[in-house]
Parts: structure tokens; sequence; C-alpha cells
């Protein structure tokens, strides 16, 4: 018998990193889904492999529950191959709980613990420092849920921002409520029943000993104390290797992935927002495909808060002209919101996880007035310009009424082209859209429910959909974009095979989510954390520096919101 091992270890990404910055590709280490779900079918396809170990690190984390649940449900695709899956962790938070919950075995250490303590959000909010340092702020946007400027506009949470995170967080928390009693014929017998997850969730802890009496484990070690077991009953060690991205045999499919900011031009390091890819390059890449003999049909894998609005539009024309010769498919990872939804606009058959934070139909754009700040530090300017609206936009002065009116004008044309775009795809009426538009974040279950996505499903279920499109019963796929030599290089040392994200997201200890700049904790040590993750105030208010200067002046189909989901939280 032999059995092979699943490492979850890194900061979650669907894919490698496609830009190289002045600290490499990136600072920590990264999870792959692309890698992990290679090796993950590869093993599932290996009869000899009986037994996988999957065992969680202290630096795996998920920024979105979405990441998690596509996780989880290729654990079960390999239990439900016949293949004895064994989780173990040094500590359950929500994330392993939710983990565990596919696997046949749960094991934990025994100086570990248990826990399940929901999820809360918290932010910081900046207007009375500003409003103290005679900082104006000019907010520009459609709709009432397009909350990237909140922090700066007010002094608490408004009843849309309220409304909106609440039902996030309780779809999210329903989703891994369901997971954790789908995961046992059972879920009584195994110490899961509803009555222990409501103890865990007013704040109940179990101690290694008390989670193995009442069941929630199955056994107490370590991961070498399981090997050391397997191999004293001849059990052989097997290394599932990878094959740069290639999988199965047959007719090509391409799984294209999109992570990150959208920007104009080439692809990017954004000092804020980590990874931004140009349409530039997207397109290079969406174009070689539809003119690539072999490859077959192509599975577009979003995961993206959004960006800019042309670059978005660029995108989606090449995906038209792609499916024009090949079939295409839209699969929505983590996140596809904003900008990342409208790049979905293609009129292909769209998949979402239920727990895809999508959505965010909106436009936004802020301006920031520092002449009152500079005057009272003694510093004046002054301008020579040909043209009354030659310094539009500037930062030294306040924005007249006119100027408001035309950045409305712009705004109000960007958001009804965006609801006009939905609706000709969806095929609803405008006015209903509207209705479901307003900047508002809707999880995948959610947006399936009210038509914004066709179907409920994650990678693995889109690849089957190109599958039946193309009239064949096998696939080899291949994840695009590749990294360049020299991305790959400096990636080596900073991930791995089945990597994950840092523990300060769906972590070993908060096992938290993030939303808008702020960490939402359901364990242990983060039952509320504060916003960036354990940076400081200062820090907070760099990142929103380099907040404004990506929105400032500037009409975006972009929501900060999303990309703590999407990317993590970036220190600065």
């Amino acid at each position: 018998m032999q059995y092979a091992t699943l490492e979850l270890s890194g900061e979650y990404q669907e894919i490698g990193a496609q830009v190289v910055g002045l600290l490499g590709v990136a600072g920590r280490k990264a999870f792959r889904f692309d890698r992990f779900y290679e090796q993950a079918e590869r093993i599932r396809a290996t009869k000899a492999v009986r037994r996988v170990l999957v065992q969680r690190h202290a630096d795996f984390a998920v920024p979105a529950f979405g990441g998690l649940e596509e996780v989880r449900r290729t654990l079960l695709r390999l239990r439900q191959a016949g293949k004895e899956v064994v989780f173990y962790a040094p500590e359950y938070g929500a994330t392993d709980c939710v983990l565990a919950s596919a696997c046949s075995r749960r094991v934990l250490h025994p100086l570990g613990q248990v826990s399940f303590l929901g999820l809360a959000r918290s932010a910081l909010f900046f207007k009375r420092l500003l409003d103290g340092q005679g900082v104006g702020v000019t907010v520009i946007r459609r709709d009432r849920y397009k909350g990237a400027a909140d922090r700066f506009r007010g002094e608490a949470l408004d009843a849309y921002a309220r409304r909106q995170y609440q039902v996030l967080l309780d779809g999210a928390v329903a989703a891994m409520r369901e997971a954790i009693a789908e995961g046992a014929d059972d879920a009584s017998a195994r110490g899961l029943g509803d009555e222990v997850v409501e103890a865990m969730l007013a704040g109940r802890v179990f101690t290694a000993p008390e989670a193995l009496e009442a069941g929630l484990v199955d056994e107490l070690g370590t991961g070498d104390d399981l090997r050391n077991a397997w191999k004293a009953q001849k059990a052989k060690d097997r290394s599932i290797r990878r094959t740069r991205g290639r999988l199965g045999s047959g007719a090509r499919v391409a799984v294209l992935v999109f992570e990150g900011l959208i920007v104009d031009g080439e692809s990017q390091r954004h000092p804020l927002f980590g990874q931004a890819i140009g349409d530039r390059a997207m397109v290079r890449t969406i174009r070689a495909l539809r003119e690539h003999r072999r490859v077959r049909a192509v599975v577009f894998r979003i995961n993206s808060g959004g960006g800019s609005a042309t670059a978005s539009e660029n995108i989606v024309r090449e995906l038209a002209a792609l499916h024009a010769v090949k079939p295409l498919v839209i699969s929505m990872g983590p996140v596809a919101g904003s900008g990342g939804y409208w790049i979905s606009t293609t009129g292909r058959r769209l998949f979402a996880l239920p727990t895809t934070v999508t959505g965010s139909i909106g436009v936004i754009t802020l301006f920031f007035d520092l002449s009152t700040l500079l005057e009272r530090h003694g510093i004046t300017s002054d301008v020579v310009k040909h043209g009354a609206a030659a310094d539009f936009g500037s930062a030294l002065r306040p924005m007249t009424e006119a100027e408001r009116a035309t950045v409305d004008k712009l705004v109000a044309f960007l958001y009804g082209t965006f609801v006009e775009r939905v609706a000709e795809v969806r095929r609803k009426p405008p006015e209903d859209v509207r209705g479901l538009a307003e900047g508002r974040l809707w999880l995948g279950r959610d947006a399936h429910e009210r038509g914004l996505v066709d179907e409920l499903g994650g990678l693995h279920d889109a690849i089957e959909h190109a599958k039946r499109l193309l009239g064949v019963k096998r696939v080899r796929v291949t994840f695009e974009p590749r990294q360049s030599r020299l991305a790959r290089m400096l990636s080596r040392a900073s991930s791995s095979v089945g990597a994950g994200v840092r523990g300060d997201g769906f972590g070993a200890a908060s096992g938290g989510m993030l939303l808008d700049g702020s960490s939402v904790g359901s364990g242990v040590t983060g039952a509320t954390l504060v916003p960036w993750t354990d940076a400081s105030v200062p820090s907070n208010a760099l990142a929103l520096a380099h907040a404004c200067l990506a929105l400032h002046g500037r009409p975006l189909l972009l929501d900060p919101a999303l990309f703590g989901l999407a990317l993590g939280e970036r220190r600065l």
C-alpha cells in the first residue's frame, strides 16, 4: 500500500505570480491552487495510493471563503474516489473544521484545541482625523453600497454597509456549518451536531482530550506519528510529481487565470493591491490561446476585485473573439466583483462557487483637497495654466461645482453602461439589474438565485462543462498564463506545492476572513481583529494613502473591500 501527502502551507493564490517586483515575485510563501489541484487529481488517478495525509501548517490561511471551499471540494473528490483521507492540524479553528469535514479521519495534536467562534468584522474610520487636519474629501459613486471610501466619509458603518457585511458573514458561517454537517453520514455521531456547533459559536473551546471524548476528532497525535505508524505497516510514501501545469490526456483545455487588479497597459505590482494585470498582457494571452491549434476550449478563471473600466472592456472583447472560434466557460474563483464581474459578462456559461464574493456592480471615484492642511503648515501653492480646467482634479485646491458635476456625469455614464451590459448578458430588464447593482456585494449562492450567474460550481465543474461542450470523455488541462523563467526562479524560495495563506486570514488560530481591509476572526485568538491584520494605525494610514493615489480622480470599477479577499492583506 502507498500513501501521499498534501501540504497546506502559505498564502492562497490561484496560480503563480505573474509580476516580478522589486522584492521578487512575492514577499510571502504562496499556496498555489493550480498546483494543489493538479497534485490532488494525480493522486486520485493513482490506484496504488490508498491513503492521503492532509497536513495543515501554521502559516496556511485563505482570505476568502471561496478559496477554502475549492480546497475542500478537491479533498472531497479524493475521498469519493475511495481514498482514506486523513486530516491533521496542530489545532482546529474554523478553517480546519471545514476542511476536516471532507476527510475520512481527523487527527489533532495532543496539546491542541478545537474552536469555532464565528466571524466578526472591524474597521477604522478616518473622517475625524482628516477633518481635524483640514483634509477635504469628495466622494462620487454609484451607488449606495459602493463602500471603497467609507473610511473617509463617515465615522462608522452606515446602514447599507452594515447590512451588506452582515449578509456576507451570515452566509459564510451558514456555508461552513453546512460543510461540517455534510462531512459525515452521521454528524452527531462524530460530535459535530448543531448543539456542539452552537456552543462553540458561543465561545466554547475544547482541549484535545475533550475534543477526542466528544468525538470532534478521531485521534490525538502528530503528522510524524501517522507517517511512522503507516511505515510500520509497510506502507510506502509515494511522491506525486507535477509536470509543469499539464494534467490528464486527450483534448486540451486551457484554464486561463486572471488574478489581481485590472489595469490599463502592462502588468505591474501595486504597493497596496499587489499583483495588477494589464489588459495588454491578458489580451496577448487570450489571443495566443485563440490561435493555438491544440487548445480546444478555454476556462476563464477570475479572482479579482476589479479595476479599470477600459481595460476590463478590452479583455471582454478579446474573450468574445476567442469564443467565436472555440468553446469558452467562465469560472468565478473566491472573488469576482466590480471589474471582476465585468470581465465575466461574455454571455458564456458562468459558474460561481456558493461563497464566491461577486457583484459590486458600481463605480466610484474620490478627490482629496490638501490646500487647508498645507496652509496650516505654512505651505502655499501656485499654478500657471492654459485652460480653466487644466489642473482639474488637483489636490492643491478644492473642486468647483462645475468639476464635480462633470465627474458625476462620467460616473453616471459608466454605471449606466455597466448596468446595460449586465442586463443584456443576463437577459434582464435594466431596472431589475439596477435593483441588484448599487455596488452591492453578493455571495455566489445569492447571485445565482437572482440570475447574476448561471450555475453553482467550482473550477472542476467548469472543466467538466468544457468537456461536455467538446463531446469528449478525457481532457488534458493546462494552466495559463505560465510564469516566466525569472518569475519561476524567484518564486521557488517562497512557494511550494500545495501551500496556502498565512494564519491571519482563514488561518490556524484566527481562521478569519478579510473584508474591506479588515480581519474577520473565527478562532481562539481572533473573534475581533484590528484591520490590516496585525498592522499598526500608521500602517493603516500609509495603506489608505496608497488607496487614495490609486483612486484619485479616476472613475473605476473597483472596491478595495474585495482585494483583502482576493489577494490577502498587503503589509507595506
